[in-house]
């Protein structure tokens, strides 16, 4: 397993996809692969978003690539198993499988 980065893309940071995600700073968590890494960080931070008939579905700001970045950060320290580390360095729980 390797430590993941995951950020908002600042060029993004208004995009409404951030309604649906209790965070919006960088985050780093230990994940298989990138994908693995986002539905990771998708659990740990989403939040429910009414739906507005008309408008699309609005999903975690995390699974997208366009408003997100991922990467695996060799210099990282490492992170608890289970839980996922703010760039503010607070610890938070993923959810259990």
């Amino acid at each position: 397993m390797s430590v993941y980065r995951l950020a908002p893309i600042n060029i993004r940071a208004n995009d409404e996809k951030w309604a649906a995600s209790n965070l919006k700073e960088a985050v780093w968590v230990e994940a298989a692969d990138e994908m693995a890494a986002r539905h990771f960080v998708e659990s740990a931070t989403l939040r429910m978003v009414d739906f507005k008939p008309g408008r699309p579905l609005i999903f975690s700001p995390w699974l997208d690539d366009v408003v997100t970045s991922c990467h695996r950060d060799l210099e990282a320290e490492t992170v608890p198993p289970g839980h996922l580390r703010t760039q503010a360095g607070k610890l938070v729980a993923l959810p259990a499988v």
